[in-house]
């Protein structure tokens, strides 16, 4: 089942007491929607909230299918969005996500914010759905290789969904973001190593022309956003055996301004000038798969940094988009030599290490230590920090969540650390490190949540390497 279905959800949940009877709705649903919403059916509520489109047929097709076990995502031209899915046999749930509804302690944010907040909801409704939906069908033993096929796109759209809308939770809570100096060259580098899978899965060819030390100023998650969401959006929109290219230079104007060029271009199908005027708008997208979110965050982002965006593009001959930022002199201490830092996403070496992983999720847990097992490391892995200060031994580096429930992980990182059990250490969290982190329980890395594999084994590589934490929080 979905975990928005539970009580405590952000969003307005609303679940049917019995087929066609009085409601339960959690307390987001009651705010937004008032206390007179569990008085109604969810048939009732639904015309109410959805009005002309879809008519009352669409509706009850919903409601029964989500009730059988389906689950399907109702839309208006008013931008509402809800998801029905099955709450438990024969009772359907209702999860909303709306701009034009006010969602509890969203006082503070702006219009455009609520919306792309809600557009990205959106978006995790389907794929959970979807993943929850397929998982039945493979439990039951149907259809097991359509269904493990499908729950992985889905995972990946929720992937991609939840970076972005962690991007926009920061934009919220720090609505001018941490401006700091930021090796441009160095990080579209680091951008074309981490896509050597998804290029190498679809024979497309990654080709870097990256002058080096071109620096700018920024934050540092907008500009992830910028480079990540244009440089995985042409390899995602490439057929096969297509190319797309990176490129950084220096770029001066007669009115003696310095700049930096950002262009990432490929040799795809183009776009129309129709396409090409709706490509920035929200849920618009020519792909199959396409969430129709990534360009519209590149270009708040690059607003936000104070840049421009130009997108050219001819049908049958490809996209380039052209970034240009204001060009920064490099700190000081970039002019002193680094450590050798190979940012790949496989490294030939394995971890000849023992770790200690701690973690009340099961799952995460697993799979944090499976992943490292299978690179050769030696792996204890604990739900409790009771569980980790009895466990016997020393190790090399240990892997910890922030918010763990007898304490938080910096504190089990001090207490380890006390007792000379570990030296080396990676805090796992979704969010911002608090700034109260306790003494001696600072992480050597971070590994942000939602991760995939190649992010832990960086950061981790990080932690180990000694690597300050300034790199090491962009993994």
């Amino acid at each position: 089942m979905i975990d928005w279905l539970a009580s405590d959800s952000g969003l307005p949940v609303l679940r049917e007491r019995e087929a066609g009877g009085r409601l339960r709705v959690n307390a987001a649903a009651q705010h937004a929607l008032g206390p007179g919403a569990a008085a109604l059916d969810l048939a009732r509520l639904l015309r109410s909230l959805l009005g002309d489109a879809p008519d009352r047929n669409r509706i009850q097709t919903a409601l029964e299918s989500a009730r059988r076990g389906g689950s399907e995502t109702l839309t208006t031209e008013g931008g509402v969005h809800v998801m029905l899915v099955q709450d438990s046999p024969g009772r359907a749930a209702a999860i909303l996500s709306a701009s034009a509804i006010e969602l509890p302690n969203a006082g503070h944010d702006s219009g455009h914010e609520r919306e792309l907040t809600a557009a990205i909801s959106h978006e995790l409704s389907n794929a959970l759905g979807a993943v929850a939906g397929w998982a039945r069908l493979a439990r039951q033993g149907e259809r097991v290789d359509e269904a493990l096929a499908l729950i992985e796109r889905s995972a990946d759209a929720a992937w991609l969904s939840a970076r972005q809308i962690m991007a926009a939770a920061r934009s919220m809570s720090d609505p001018e973001g941490a401006a700091e100096p930021i090796d441009l060259s160095a990080f579209v580098d680091e951008v074309s190593h981490l896509l050597a899978p998804k290029a190498m899965g679809k024979r497309v060819r990654i080709v870097p022309d990256i002058e080096p030390g071109l620096w700018v100023v920024g934050d540092r998650g907008r500009l992830w956003s910028v480079v990540w969401n244009l440089a995985a959006n042409a390899v995602e929109a490439l057929p096969e055996a297509g190319s797309v290219w990176l490129r950084v230079a220096a770029r001066d104007n007669l009115n003696e301004d310095r700049k930096v060029c950002l262009e990432v271009e490929d040799n795809g199908p183009g776009l129309d000038r129709d396409a090409q005027r709706k490509s920035f708008q929200p849920f618009f997208t020519t792909k199959e798969t396409g969430t129709g979110l990534g360009l519209p965050a590149v270009r708040r982002a690059v607003e936000e940094l104070g840049g421009t965006l130009d997108l050219h593009s001819i049908p049958g001959s490809g996209c380039r988009f052209v970034v240009e930022l204001e060009r920064a002199t490099p700190p000081c201490t970039a002019q002193q030599p680094e450590r050798e830092h190979r940012s790949g996403v496989y490294y030939s070496e394995p971890f000849d290490i023992r770790v200690l992983v701690v973690d009340d999720d099961l799952s995460l847990r697993e799979m944090v230590a499976t992943a490292l097992q299978m690179r050769g490391a030696t792996v204890v892995a604990v739900a409790s920090p009771a569980l980790a200060l009895v466990e016997p031994g020393t190790f090399d580096l240990a892997v910890v969540d922030l918010l763990l429930p007898e304490m938080r992980g910096d504190e089990l990182l001090r207490r380890l650390r006390q007792e000379g059990r570990v030296d080396r250490a990676a805090l796992v969290t979704g969010t911002e490190l608090p700034k109260d982190l306790v003494d001696g329980g600072e992480p050597d890395a971070v590994v942000r949540k939602p991760f995939e594999l190649e992010d832990l084994y960086q950061a981790l590589h990080l932690a180990l390497g000694s690597e300050p934490l300034e790199r090491a929080a962009t993994a």
